[in-house]
């Protein structure tokens, strides 16, 4: 009886020491599925259990410009009062940096929320990911998850990735039809 418990005890240390390893304690964007070109995105950066307390923060969201375009960000509900000084400016194209001091109400330790919605409009059909990086002040050594940007297949093979059927997407569904295919050949 007394080994049935300590293996039970063990059992559960292990089980709650892995829950602890792969808990996202990170800052984290979501996946964009379902965009067409020219229709507005929005990425939603979240912090998932704060590992620390954070009183100022820095980070830059890289992005193909030739893919999306930035539009505009805004802070979530829960942090809107709380900082005195955060910017998302344009460092170049495709790169944008966020920094933030927080005065009053610092985010605590475990705590969790959308911190920011980035806002961008998609400029052309194609897979893409969504960059969190250089990570600043109480956010350095935070884990990441990155955002891809997927777009809605479009129901046939985009032959020249330009969003529309046309030409060279007919030749190509004739060559199907017909059986030849002149990558085959």
């Amino acid at each position: 009886m007394k080994i049935r418990i300590f293996c039970l005890i063990v059992l559960s240390c292990c089980f709650i020491y892995v829950q602890q390893v792969f808990a996202e304690t990170s800052l984290e964007l979501n996946d964009i599925l379902d965009s067409q070109i020219g229709e507005n995105v929005e990425f939603n950066l979240k912090i998932n259990n704060a590992p620390n307390e954070v009183g100022a923060l820095g980070f830059e969201i890289v992005y193909n410009p030739n893919i999306l375009s930035y539009q505009s960000y805004e802070l979530g509900q829960g942090f809107k009062d709380r900082f005195d000084i955060i910017g998302g400016n344009k460092k170049e194209d495709g790169m944008l940096i966020f920094a933030g001091i927080i005065s009053d109400q610092k985010i605590q330790q475990g705590e969790s929320g959308l911190l920011l919605t980035v806002s961008f409009t998609v400029l052309k059909s194609e897979r893409d990911t969504v960059t969190l990086q250089n990570l600043k002040d109480h956010f350095t050594g935070w884990s990441v998850k990155n955002g891809l940007f997927n777009q809605k297949t479009l129901g046939y093979e985009d032959i020249n990735n330009d969003g529309n059927i046309g030409l060279a997407e007919v030749v190509h569904l004739l060559q199907i039809v017909s059986g030849f295919n002149s990558r085959n050949h």
